[in-house]
């Protein structure tokens, strides 16, 4: 009898642990890098094709979400791609990509001509460009008959640069030729190399910029205009059919913003990793320009945001005019979160 009771006391705590186990694994982890109450993530990870248009600050909160594992917290496989400027846009019209970090222009545009996307969130509020001109060029009428440069016709530095010449008294492709030269990085080459006389460019590569003797003629930033110069985009069919996914990618990203605005130190490293720069004190100076000026808390996407954008691109889209900004925009999962205390302090 001893033996019998034995054997049953020791299954039982077999079975008990292996229970207990079992639900520890299963727990939600309790809410990420800033504390909120997460979601339990499913026992499969879910793939994600996540492209991100350049190697600027405007992707910060997507980085600090891959670096600090907020995507593997909520069940995500998330695999990041660079696919720049708008080019991105038919990447994820494709299928090639499942979500897109990009400019809400971009996306704005292609909707206009009938694909079928959706805003799910947006990590900007406003414009985050300054327009650096070399030494030569000290005023507005210097830049005259001059080439300035943009990633590409449509895209969130077309609209900036647009908007600055505006605000500087001077006519694109009047007074002043619009050129497309890529990347951020092709962009800043083209300064260096005389190809263009000016063109937008962010922190921290202001700072390394002026260091090489350019110096800000306008700050954009400074309008306070409402714009959507970064959002998360998907298909439309997409997020009906995979809701759950598209709800964990959106609370991650509250994570990682809220990160962004409370751990200075933790969120520089990750931009410095990302663009390898080694430079504290413009890494200290994008942080305070972005948290005091450019990402939301909540990252939700007002209309305002794109009427901007819709404004610059009518001369040249004047289906843009009719065109209802309400269906691009969705911040249900946004307001989801922020209900369940997804990234609060």
């Amino acid at each position: 009898m001893a033996r019998l009771l034995s054997r049953a006391l020791g299954g039982f705590l077999v079975l008990a642990l292996a229970l207990f186990g079992g639900a520890c694994r299963a727990a939600p982890d309790g809410g990420g890098a800033a504390g909120a109450p997460g979601v339990a993530a499913p026992a499969t990870p879910a793939r994600l094709v996540v492209s991100y248009s350049n190697l600027t600050p405007d992707q910060w909160p997507v980085w600090i979400a891959a670096d600090e594992g907020l995507f593997t917290r909520h069940g995500l496989d998330v695999d990041l791609r660079l696919i720049e400027s708008s080019t991105g846009v038919p990447a994820l019209i494709a299928g090639e990509t499942q979500a897109a970090a990009l400019g809400g222009t971009e996306v704005l545009s292609a909707a206009a001509e009938g694909a079928d996307l959706v805003i799910i969130a947006g990590l900007t509020k406003t414009f985050s460009f300054r327009f650096m001109a070399p030494d030569t060029i000290r005023t507005a009428d210097d830049l005259r008959g001059k080439r300035v440069g943009v990633s590409r016709f449509g895209s969130s530095s077309d609209t900036a640069t647009r908007l600055a010449l505006q605000q500087l008294g001077l006519v694109p492709n009047r007074d002043v030729e619009v050129v497309q030269v890529g990347s951020l990085t092709a962009r800043i080459q083209a300064l260096q190399s005389g190809a263009i006389q000016g063109g937008v460019a962010q922190p921290p590569d202001t700072a390394r910029l002026a260091k090489e003797g350019y110096h800000v003629l306008f700050d954009v930033s400074d309008l306070g205009l409402p714009a959507a110069s970064s959002v998360v985009a998907v298909r439309r069919a997409d997020l009906a059919e995979r809701r759950p996914v598209f709800q964990a990618l959106v609370d991650a990203l509250l994570e990682a913003i809220a990160l962004q605005h409370s751990d200075p130190p933790r969120a520089q490293a990750v931009l410095g990793r990302w663009l390898k720069l080694e430079d504290p004190a413009a890494l200290e100076e994008a942080w305070a320009f972005y948290v005091e000026k450019v990402v939301p808390r909540v990252p939700r996407v007002e209309l305002e945001q794109l009427e901007t954008s819709r404004a610059v691109l009518l001369a040249e889209h004047p289906n843009l005019g009719s065109y209802d900004l309400s269906r691009l925009v969705d911040n249900s999962l946004v307001e989801a979160a922020v209900a369940r205390g997804v990234g609060a302090p």
